[in-house]
């Protein structure tokens, strides 16, 4: 079975542990409109760049952490301003991965 997690807007899948969870109430406090590691790992793949439109769901980028694939995504359409790591890069707990604003509905 696939679970989820919603940390301000972005949907992260994963099966996080009681522990891993307890220790996320750091995240929440993040600001809006960025996305941050919420485990340490290893980028995969960016399917985005610096001005792309994304729609709703549609996956940013994806990670190794803790032998699991974590596929990002956010819940509204949104536009990246920027992208700060690219496929093959080591990422901590907390790193800046993306910033973005939210696309204006019409």
């Amino acid at each position: 079975m696939e679970d989820y997690i919603i940390i301000d807007g972005v949907k992260y899948f994963t099966s996080p542990t009681k522990k891993s969870l307890l220790s996320m109430s750091s995240v929440s406090k993040l600001k809006k409109n960025e996305i941050r590691a919420f485990i340490p790992g290893q980028i995969l793949k960016v399917f985005v760049k610096k001005g792309k439109k994304v729609k709703a769901n549609k996956n940013l980028l994806t990670f190794e952490a803790m032998k699991m694939i974590n596929e990002v995504s956010v819940e509204s359409d949104i536009i990246i301003e920027e992208v700060f790591v690219k496929a093959g890069d080591a990422v901590e707990k907390n790193q800046l991965l993306i910033k973005y604003k939210l696309k204006p509905k019409k």
